[in-house]
């Protein structure tokens, strides 16, 4: 299974709180993904 296929299953919340499918941002155009990690 490729890795979008995998990651465009995941939900997550945006910044409002409102869940967001990680494929619905990539349906239409590419898009660059960034995780950050907050530590403290």
């Amino acid at each position: 299974m490729h890795l979008s296929t995998r990651l465009g299953a995941l939900t997550l919340d945006d910044w409002s709180g409102s869940p967001v499918a990680l494929a619905s941002l990539w349906r239409e155009k590419p898009v660059v993904l960034v995780f950050i990690r907050h530590f403290g």
